[in-house]
């Protein structure tokens, strides 16, 4: 007994025949054993038969589109079946085993916990809110209103669930089940990430007078933004990892340089950028503050600058 298989691109069983005699035909014509829908495929493609040995052989009839490995560009005008490696003929991936195929052994069950994934979303969410919640308390310089400290919560309920349900849907298409719920995990870790990482630059900024993260904060989250949807398009199919990377890792690339571009245009046309947007509790200030004469000191050195660049400027500089 033989077993034509079908495969899918993601190298699942799409469909099985099963053969009882010693050879086959394959191709799109209904006069085969088995029937390919497939337009690259010839009406009789493929024969399938037994050699002197009773190995299983698949040879080419004559076809325009040829017989192929899979993974691999070279024309077979004949191969010989080893129930493992998938044949292409077409843009359709085939696998040819005997009824005593030795399959692997049945993987250990593991017990369903539904609750668990539930669970750590959902504190995910309460960590994610909170820290919104906690920023607006911080920068709270007017009377407390009940809109401003809604907004976060109903940022977070409508944007996680759209990005979310957008690749869950995706997933749904291509591979068959949406994986919500894994999703929604890699969004909400993605975000606090994100949060946390605002939060420590615009206290460094603020505390430290370190400007720098809070500046460049683009870079962290585009990285973080790319290594989510490299998670998400594994969610969608496994195969191929390191295709999925590159892309990722491309677009990435792409992203940073625009930013870079952008921010490197606006210095030059608006010289050093504010960067310190969110007012916090003068308790929070750690590093040292310049007394007054210090302050003064640095007003006059930058006043004779100015005052010498002037100097030095034409009648046309005067004009512009």
């Amino acid at each position: 007994m033989i077993w034509v298989e079908i495969l899918s691109r993601q190298q699942e069983v799409a469909a099985r025949f099963r053969i009882v005699g010693t050879e086959a035909r394959i191709g799109r014509a209904y006069t085969n054993d088995v029937i390919v829908d497939d337009p690259y495929v010839a009406p009789e493609h493929l024969r399938l038969f037994r050699d002197e040995a009773g190995g299983l052989v698949v040879e080419d009839m004559g076809t325009a589109n040829g017989v192929y490995l899979d993974g691999s560009k070279q024309r077979l005008a004949r191969v010989l079946v080893d129930g493992r490696q998938p044949i292409r003929i077409g843009q359709t991936y085939l696998r040819i085993r005997e009824g005593n195929f030795a399959v692997e052994p049945e993987r250990i069950g593991r017990a369903e916990r539904h609750a668990l994934p539930l669970l750590l979303a959902a504190i995910l969410c309460v960590a994610l809110v909170a820290i919104d919640e906690v920023r607006t308390w911080l920068n709270q310089t007017s009377e407390v209103q009940p809109t401003t400290y809604l907004a976060p919560v109903l940022g977070v309920v409508i944007a996680v669930p759209i990005w979310a349900g957008v690749w869950a849907l995706l997933s749904r298409i291509f591979s068959g089940r949406s994986f919500f719920i894994r999703h929604l995990l890699i969004t909400l870790t993605g975000g606090l990430v994100i949060s946390l990482y605002n939060e420590v630059a615009q206290f460094s900024a603020y505390a430290l007078s370190w400007t720098a993260p809070l500046t460049y904060s683009f870079g962290p989250t585009w990285l973080v933004v790319a290594v989510m949807c490299f998670f998400h398009l594994t969610m969608i199919g496994p195969p191929r990892p390191w295709l999925k990377g590159s892309i990722v890792a491309g677009l990435l690339v792409v992203a940073l340089a625009a930013q870079v571009l952008q921010l490197t245009e606006a210095f030059f046309r608006s010289g050093r950028q504010n960067t310190m947007r969110l007012l916090m509790p003068p308790a929070l200030r750690i590093a040292p503050l310049r007394d007054e004469a210090a302050f003064f000191t640095e007003i006059g050195k930058l006043k004779s600058t100015i005052d010498a660049d002037r100097a030095k400027a034409g009648p046309d500089d005067a004009l512009r």
